[in-house]
């Protein structure tokens, strides 16, 4: 058996479709058929997920986790083990009668509504950024940049799929969008408190959250779950939307944890370049802001890591080093045109200086264990050092790059220091 918690006790809200978690690709339910996890959780595409993993067999939707582990490289599902009946998290075990492996009916494959314990909600695409990794799917500042742009031949003919509104798509046809309102955002809490009592981890994502009406309802509706003083609720944000931090402090002090994943995703050489329509200044300031009013929460700095990142990777850790909080970091495998591994086609050299010097940097001035800054930049480097790509994939994102640059109305030269464009060709400059 695949072990994976998110497909036994998993439900994730994403563009117009419900799976089991942030990185299955399939359709399994569609909003338009239901959205209320009583439904969705023992739906028959849930239950064939299942069968597969319980037969050694990866779903087609499970590509990412099966390709980072074909690299020997920790996958998503590995967060998570399910070992020896139990469900570990934090070193601590469930109680012997709720163990989710106990709770999985391994021929119906159905699961008892106590197995629930993460779900992931996405309210909608709303979002006061348009980040380079992104797509129009996930931010409405996508939708905007794109709203007048027709993608020109050189754009189709090497398939950049965010440009061509492609990306997280699944065929010509598939138009869905995250839309929950208010009110069915609060239906879907009010059946996860009648039935799912063994809850434990919700998370939020976006669009952009504190940009978005429903995120503070639907949180005061969670507080009345039974679990709630056993509950983890953590979001994604950029954190550098108009906000109240009192408010946010006191909504989230219901909760027996919190969390909040602050997507920063670059350094503050080039935050502005990649995360598009934020400030490096006002980030710094919404971080201490809240961190003087609130002591109970965690914060986490995240690093969604692409060729970009890697261009200007010393600078990356040395800014996140100046927030002063922990750390964690993601890959972007796909589209596989801005993957971080492709930076090794042209600049394998320069790439592995500029990792010793990082690493010496995190070494001397944070150390081994301090904020897992380590941890993560060698989950960075590993991962650069061991995914092997075909080279198509660098010559579509100079494509990428230069027509990104031309809709955003920027220059990749007025940011990067250690890179520069000569002649729409990527050379190193210092």
């Amino acid at each position: 058996m695949i072990e994976c918690l998110y497909a036994l006790g998993g439900i994730n809200y994403k563009n117009g479709v419900i799976t089991t978690c942030p990185r299955q690709a399939n359709q399994l339910v569609f909003a338009n058929e239901t959205i209320l996890p009583s439904e969705i959780y023992n739906h028959k595409n849930f239950k064939n997920l299942r069968s597969m993993l319980y037969k050694n067999q990866w779903p087609s939707g499970c590509d990412t986790c099966e390709d980072m582990e074909r690299d020997n490289l920790k996958s998503m599902r590995q967060d998570f083990m399910l070992k020896d009946n139990w469900f570990y998290k934090r070193g601590e075990k469930e109680t012997a009668n709720d163990n989710l492996i106990s709770l999985y009916n391994d021929v119906t494959h159905e699961v008892d509504f106590r197995g629930l314990r993460h779900v992931e909600l996405r309210f909608s695409s709303a979002c006061n950024f348009a980040c380079l990794h992104c797509s129009k799917v996930y931010s409405s500042g996508w939708s905007k940049k794109l709203q007048n742009y027709e993608p020109d031949e050189e754009v189709v003919m090497n398939d950049i799929r965010q440009l061509m509104g492609t990306e997280h798509r699944h065929g010509p046809n598939d138009k869905s969008e995250m839309r929950l309102t208010t009110e069915q955002a609060l239906e879907i809490v009010e059946d996860l408190n009648e039935n799912f009592p063994n809850v434990e981890f919700i998370d939020f994502a976006g669009g952009e959250l504190l940009y978005q009406k429903q995120f503070f309802p639907t949180l005061r509706k969670l507080a009345e779950h039974p679990n709630a003083k056993n509950m983890l609720i953590s979001f994604h944000t950029n954190f550098n939307a108009d906000f109240n931090v009192d408010e946010l402090s006191t909504v989230l002090e219901s909760f027996k944890e919190s969390c909040i994943i602050i997507s920063v995703d670059a350094g503050q050489k080039i935050y502005s370049y990649f995360r598009h329509g934020g400030t490096w200044e006002t980030l710094k300031k919404n971080i201490s802001d809240f961190k003087k009013i609130n002591d109970f929460t965690h914060i986490d700095i995240s690093c969604t890591t692409s060729i970009y990142q890697i261009l200007e990777i010393e600078d990356v850790f040395k800014s996140f080093y100046e927030l002063d909080c922990f750390m964690d970091a993601s890959i972007v495998q796909t589209p596989r045109y801005i993957n971080p591994s492709i930076v090794m086609f042209e600049f394998e050299k320069e790439t592995l200086k500029d990792f010793e010097k990082t690493y010496d940097f995190i070494m001397k001035n944070i150390g081994s264990v301090k904020y897992d800054f380590k941890k993560w930049f060698d989950y960075i480097a590993g991962y650069v050092k061991n995914t092997k790509l075909k080279y198509a994939q660098y010559n579509r994102f100079l494509v990428y790059r230069k027509k990104s640059d031309d809709i955003w109305e920027q220059n990749f030269n007025d940011y990067f220091q250690n890179y520069q464009i000569e002649d729409n060709e990527l050379v190193r400059v210092k």
